[in-house]
């Protein structure tokens, strides 16, 4: 095993996630040409050339909400639940950054404290928005608060913007997400 790097940002495509997000036009999230093949076999190949040993997965832009907050809930459950049998498999090489169902605030709540209790998650993962609401944005406090006293962490992802101006015909992350991560 390498005793190298731990990465803190390294996307995991659960097939629930992958269903979920061609369900809802999301096959090419951000502009990206399409979702990319995921499997731990794969990622554990790839850690390992690049000296590698631990890596904190998360899932990335768009996130698990599209609308609808029951299905986002449902859908940042069995995300979650899918991170913690990928770390229970091979604790030495995976950890996971919880996915919220933001903007949903009492379901991201219960979710932080179930994923951070139960399903061992090494921290949250959050987005630069969610749906429009943005990281300072003081309805977040409860969640923040649950990560602060499990002395926990956030790990912050950028996004694209709720509204996307015009300007060049690239894909979002291209421009966009720097811009994000800035706001």
């Amino acid at each position: 095993m390498p005793a190298g790097k731990i990465d803190v940002h390294a996307h995991y495509l659960p097939e629930v996630y992958r269903d979920a997000l061609v369900a809802e036009g999301q096959g090419r999230p951000d502009g990206i040409p399409a979702l990319p093949d995921w499997s731990e076999a794969q990622a554990i190949d790839a850690m390992d050339k690049l000296d590698v040993r631990l890596a904190i997965l998360s899932i990335s832009s768009p996130g698990v909400h599209f609308g609808n907050a029951d299905a986002a809930a449902a859908l940042a459950r069995a995300v979650n639940e899918t991170g913690a049998q990928i770390t229970a498999t091979t604790p030495e090489r995976f950890g996971f950054f919880a996915a919220l169902p933001l903007p949903e605030i009492d379901a991201s709540v219960a979710e932080t404290r179930y994923a951070l209790d139960h399903l061992g998650a090494t921290g949250i993962g959050l987005l630069t928005n969610h749906r429009g609401m943005y990281l300072g944005d003081e309805r977040l406090e409860p969640i923040f608060a649950e990560v602060a006293a499990r002395n926990s962490v956030v790990f912050v992802h950028p996004t694209s913007a709720p509204q996307p101006t015009g300007g060049p015909k690239l894909p979002a992350p291209v421009l966009e997400l720097m811009f994000e991560t800035t706001r």
